[in-house]
């Protein structure tokens, strides 16, 4: 290993804690079908959420007579492990919780005011923050962190991997899905990942345990939710091309390795599968009582529609490109050759083979119209592959227009997680109306937290401060060791 790889480990150390702090404040306090699965599972060891029921419109009575969530548990599984870790912490805040007085409240639809009325807000809204924190923020800036570490070996200059790494944590929609538990995020994080292990500047053979640790992210996007397939499809694709030039009984013995690395998701499913609705190869949408996307095609899933594929593009309330017109110069990179640091030609068609079957899968899945109640979602596993290409295409731009995008890209999204909501101009207009306290601050108070008008200035004061810190100690220790 290279002396300037090694030293790129500092600045993959520094994304990662940026990206972990920046998400972990900007959480917000939704509660979410997800959740419930590993509620049940950390209080009292089931996935019967028999106790919610009533809860969400996505808990419904299965053919056992218990109540299961419409979608698959990866995500749930995920964070049922820290709930379970810090439930005697939450037993005692939801103790302590249900003995403070609450005295009546205006009740706007919001699950919250259900928590409240139940004298379990401060409970919940733990709940909430613990699984942005030890799950969404941590895996998400782990997988940025990790991106910075395999552009450096590309490479790039450690400071600009390091710049690449947090905009595509920052400066996309990434960072507006981190703010909750999603499954669609998680798919985006594993898929990432996968590919990156897989990667190789130098086209040497693919090591074993790299083929069997993606095949495992591919399984673990496939428990998290089915558009997981593309992912499995995919890394198996690629695992494929990347042993090209092999005796083919290597090759086939590679491709079974990351095989074997599949299995382990896609039997966890089968085996949920089985135990909740007795049939384990039937999805939990074929047991879900009807609804109006599922008067489509099987279940909410028909042939691609070319209105929904622009919508998921382009519609203010959900599109990608609605959210980050920055993705669009992407669609440049196919024709811009003479750059620095170009993309190979394998791996670009590869990114947009990656695109293309996720805008299909997305195009066919009817419950994409559902997005405008959460915002931009089922295209996330996509930002990955596009932010590559748009960098790549991103080069051939002079330097103050690149950063200037750049710029702008983050501005938007900031602005967008902060108010947490799906047009610019409506965002903007809630922070101003909320004087910049995030929704968190504000659901603190309503619950009866003793939040004043400059919680938020000194919040954000020390979040400036944590993030100056993490990159500037550093250089200023390297700075005096130097000197010394």
């Amino acid at each position: 290993m290279t002396r300037s790889v090694r030293d790129g480990g500092g600045w993959a150390w520094r994304v990662f804690l940026t990206c972990w702090l920046v998400y972990s404040v900007f959480w917000s306090p939704y509660l979410v079908r997800e959740h419930f699965p590993a509620l049940a599972l950390a209080e009292s060891g089931s996935l019967d959420m028999e106790r919610y029921l009533g809860w969400s419109d996505d808990i419904f009575r299965g053919p056992s007579g218990r109540a299961y969530i419409n979608n698959n548990p990866g995500a749930s599984f995920t964070a049922a492990g820290p709930l379970f870790l810090f439930r005697p912490l939450l037993t005692r805040v939801d103790n302590w919780n249900r003995r403070l007085p609450r005295p009546p409240r205006h009740d706007d639809g919001d699950l919250f005011w259900r928590t409240y009325s139940e004298g379990r807000a401060f409970y919940f809204l733990l709940v909430e923050f613990l699984t942005v924190a030890t799950v969404m923020a941590p895996l998400t800036a782990a997988t940025a962190a990790y991106l910075c570490v395999r552009l450096t070996e590309a490479g790039v200059a450690r400071a600009y991997s390091a710049a690449m790494a947090l905009l595509y944590a920052l400066g996309t929609p990434v960072f507006f899905r981190a703010a909750y538990l999603n499954h669609n995020l998680l798919v985006c994080d594993a898929g990432l990942v996968a590919l990156l292990l897989l990667w190789d500047k130098n086209a040497r053979p693919l090591p074993m345990r790299r083929v069997v640790l993606a095949g495992l992210l591919g399984g673990y996007a496939l428990l998290c939710d089915y558009s997981g397939a593309v992912v499995v499809v995919v890394v198996a694709l690629y695992v494929w091309l990347r042993s090209a030039g092999q005796p083919a009984k290597l090759r086939w013995r590679v491709l079974a390795a990351c095989a074997c690395g599949v299995v382990p998701g896609v039997a966890a499913l089968l085996l949920y599968q089985a135990w909740a609705f007795g049939a384990p190869y039937l999805p939990s949408q074929h047991f879900m009582p009807p609804t109006s996307p599922t008067s489509h095609g099987y279940r909410g899933f028909d042939w691609p529609s070319p209105a929904l594929a622009w919508a998921n593009f382009f519609d203010p309330r959900f599109g990608i490109f609605a959210y980050c017109p920055a993705l669009l110069l992407a669609f440049a990179a196919p024709f811009i050759k003479r750059v620095r640091h170009p993309m190979p030609r394998r791996e670009m068609g590869l990114l947009w083979a990656y695109f293309g079957l996720f805008v299909l899968f997305c195009a066919a899945n009817q419950y994409s119209w559902l997005q405008p109640s959460t915002g931009f979602r089922y295209l996330v596993p996509i930002v990955p592959a596009l932010t590559l290409l748009a960098m790549h295409a991103s080069q051939s731009l002079p330097g103050p227009v690149r950063w200037g995008v750049a710029g702008l890209s983050c501005v938007q999204s900031l602005v967008v997680a902060a108010a947490h909501r799906n047009d610019v101009r409506d965002a903007l207009s809630t922070i101003w109306q909320r004087h910049g306290e995030l929704l968190w601050m504000i659901r603190l108070r309503d619950a009866g937290a003793p939040i004043g008008p400059m919680f938020a200035l000194a919040t954000f004061s020390l979040l400036i401060l944590a993030c100056a810190s993490i990159w500037l100690i550093p250089g200023l220790r390297k700075a005096g060791a130097s000197s010394g």
